[in-house]
């Protein structure tokens, strides 16, 4: 199986507290991330077949939290015990450092306007498809 990670704070949360992570056939492998064929790749029938089990999965996975405690301290005395016992997370930011916002000041201001129309409208349309006029599901 191969391992990877998010584009994303995680790797900082899970040296904080116990930490699970949900990956869902949702995708087509092999894409590059942040790429546009990534994204309408996730717009098909089989990519919400893949969200609806993950969320099953991720709300079972709560299910079994909630009604057994017992999972919670297993994981806090992992976290605390084996995983963090002997390393203790510091962090590569300092208290005074900032997002570096003003390197893409120039091409935001450019380009927010022209993508203000694709911004979803939650109160004219129920989905984002349906503002894109696209017909769901594309296949039957």
């Amino acid at each position: 199986m191969p391992t990877g990670g998010g584009s994303d704070d995680i790797g900082d949360v899970s040296w904080t507290v116990p930490t699970v992570t949900l990956r869902y056939p949702c995708n087509i492998p092999g894409l590059p991330g942040h790429h546009w064929a990534s994204a309408v790749s996730m717009a098909t029938p089989i990519a919400h077949k893949g969200v609806i089990a993950g969320a099953k999965v991720q709300a079972l996975t709560v299910l079994d939290l909630l009604l057994h405690p017992d999972l919670v301290e297993k994981a806090r005395d992992y976290f605390n015990n084996v995983q963090a016992k002997e390393v203790k997370y510091q962090s590569f930011l300092r208290p005074e450092d900032v997002p570096a916002v003003w390197l893409n000041q120039r091409i935001m201001e450019q380009y927010r306007p022209r993508l203000k129309p694709f911004y979803y409208d939650s109160s004219r349309y129920g989905t984002y498809l349906d503002q894109l006029g696209i017909k769901y599901p594309t296949v039957h």
